[in-house]
């Protein structure tokens, strides 16, 4: 019984909460008197497509309504946001990328280099990987996050690549 009551407390008041914010025009939306009708309008919101940009100084610098913000933070906090976002754009994550090459014969480590060249060429807007695992040389291309995007990718390049197949490998994340 006491837990219904605290989150019917919690409820009510995260809906005051949202009823008065919707009243202050410094949040997300505002109204716009249109006759007799009240029309919300959409603000614009920062969102991570600042990427390589100090967000603490694009905080300070929007301010909406004649509104101001001022976040005053510590040298190591900036520190630590700024390595984070240095560091997230290195992890891998599961997904799926096509193997173009995979070979281990006597000259498997010089068509290997030769088929990332080309490759590069012919296509540049995707990524090319050459990898040793004893004692095989692969390149693998693409970093595709679900099974369907690496089929159409396959069917794009098979024409150049008839022996090319599809693998399962941890990717990097594609860029925002």
């Amino acid at each position: 019984m006491r837990t219904i009551i605290k989150y019917s407390f919690l409820f009510i008041l995260m809906a005051v909460t949202a009823r008065l914010s919707s009243q202050n025009g410094d949040f997300t939306f505002s109204s716009v008197p249109l006759g007799d009708t009240v029309v919300p309008q959409r603000v614009v919101i920062l969102d991570s497509t600042y990427l390589n940009k100090d967000i603490i100084e694009l905080i300070n610098e929007y301010s909406y309504y004649g509104s101001q913000i001022e976040v005053t933070q510590r040298a190591t906090t900036r520190e630590l946001l700024n390595n984070y976002i240095a560091t997230a754009s290195k992890r891998a994550i599961p997904g799926f990328r096509v193997r173009i090459f995979f070979n281990n014969d006597q000259h498997a480590r010089v068509r290997s280099d030769e088929l990332v060249e080309s490759f590069s060429q012919a296509y540049p807007t995707i990524g090319v990987y050459r990898t040793y695992d004893n004692p095989y040389f692969k390149v693998t291309v693409g970093d595709l996050r679900t099974k369907s995007d690496a089929v159409k990718m396959l069917k794009k390049i098979e024409q150049d690549y008839p022996s090319a197949f599809i693998v399962r490998e941890d990717i990097n994340f594609p860029p925002l």
